[in-house]
């Protein structure tokens, strides 16, 4: 049961970490700084910015963050077990793992995403990647913010580096979704709701046990009557369109037939 914020595991202390480690890591790293070749005299250089990095497309990158390969490393190295050994809580990642009684794993992300109450910086998603079912909790936490302004809450999967939006669950440039599920606080515990949510009815619409009543635009008539289904009413034939009539064929012609006596040779 999560019914505090200490049972939760703060993702922007985690992400302040991680940002720490990964800047020593790529200090110490030989090749962590790229050479630039000086321009050469009278040249203009133009500069421009490479969109993805393998598997990884850069939608948020920035010149100087480091790769994918070092990135990886410093998750091994937060990884619960490296650092407080085998029986460290393997639940506490930059998220917090959890069953639910219905045998579902999910996944608690805290204190990340836009700024606003604790409450409502809570996320819901499915503990492990749509895509080959690795534990997300490996992964590596962001907070970015995109080009309209607005910061959101990301976790990028280790293994193809596919990125999930916590609060929507997409993936920028991918079709795989992770599923997220609504929660709340109430009396002193968090409550997670799942299976699909039911289709909210379209403002004005009769409810679903009294179809019959609905009256539509098409099937009102100009009186504000519905039309109803006439029964044991004998439908008109159809007219016979015009120039389709009946012409008389004459009878067919009598052809007679002869045997004619021709020569051939060989």
């Amino acid at each position: 049961e999560i019914t505090r914020g200490a049972d939760l595991v703060d993702g922007s202390a985690w992400i302040a970490e991680f940002q720490r480690r990964l800047s020593t890591a790529q200090g110490a790293s030989s090749g962590g700084a790229a050479a630039v070749a000086a321009p050469q005299p009278g040249r203009r250089r133009l500069l421009r910015q490479v969109a993805t990095d393998g598997d990884n497309p850069q939608f948020w990158g920035k010149p100087g963050d480091a790769p994918l390969a070092v990135r990886n490393e410093v998750l091994k190295a937060m990884a619960p077990e490296v650092l407080f050994g085998p029986a460290a809580d393997a639940s506490r990642g930059p998220g917090r793992k959890v069953r639910l009684a219905t045998g579902e794993e999910v996944i608690f992300w805290f204190n990340v995403g836009p700024p606003g109450q604790p409450r409502d910086r809570v996320f819901v998603t499915a503990a492990r990647c749509p895509h080959q079912h690795v534990c997300l909790n490996s992964g590596e936490l962001k907070d970015i913010e995109d080009i309209s302004g607005a910061r959101r809450a990301m976790v990028r999967c280790p293994r193809h580096n596919k990125t999930f939006d916590l609060r929507t669950g997409e993936s920028p440039g991918n079709a795989e979704a992770l599923q997220v599920y609504p929660c709340r606080f109430e009396h002193g515990h968090w409550y997670v709701a799942t299976g699909p949510s039911p289709a909210a009815p379209a403002p004005g619409a009769p409810p679903e046990d009294d179809i019959s009543a609905a009256v539509t635009p098409e099937t009102a008539s100009p009186t504000g009557e519905a039309d109803v289904e006439m029964q044991n009413v004998e439908e008109p034939s159809p007219k016979r369109i015009k120039g389709e009539l009946a012409v008389a064929l004459p009878p067919p012609m009598q052809v007679t037939r002869r045997l004619i006596a021709c020569a051939s040779l060989g």
